[in-house]
């Protein structure tokens, strides 16, 4: 993992949102852009602990698609900023496990739980968060239920 560079990638995206909030006219559009400043310090600082941020990830792709900002080209320039942060946290989950992802977004235990309920909704979105592709979802999900 390119850690240096994934914290470059998140303090681009500061400085961006930043940016665009002091360029902004429009007033509705100031709370959605603190709200994506403070979801991402966490993400940065725990990108800067080496703690878990699976969950982290997911949170801020909720918040990217449930807001909109008025101004739709500032949207577009804040999510592709953000997409740059996670296009290098996907590299560095390339070629990794499934366990190795699961541990490296802090979603072990989580996976475990839900493996024990049988709870296949859970595990879904569990492995979403992993960044992988949906048969590979499919396939995790049958052979991981179908030990039971």
């Amino acid at each position: 993992m390119n850690k240096e560079a994934q914290i470059s990638a998140l303090a681009d995206f500061i400085a961006e949102v930043e940016r665009l909030n002091a360029a902004t006219r429009q007033a509705e559009d100031r709370q959605i852009y603190d709200m994506y400043l403070s979801r991402v310090a966490i993400i940065l600082a725990k990108v800067i602990r080496d703690e878990s941020i699976g969950d982290d990830i997911a949170s801020m792709e909720r918040l990217f698609g449930n807001t909109w900002l008025k101004d739709e080209q500032s949207y577009r320039k804040a999510y592709s900023t953000w997409d740059r942060f996670k296009g290098l946290l996907t590299q560095s989950l390339h070629g990794m496990t499934v366990n190795e992802r699961l541990f490296h977004l802090g979603l072990f235990d989580q996976f475990d739980n839900a493996i024990a309920r049988g709870d296949k909704a859970q595990l879904r979105a569990i492995l979403f968060k992993c960044f992988l592709e949906e048969d590979n979802i499919e396939s995790i999900i049958n052979k991981y239920l179908k030990k039971e």
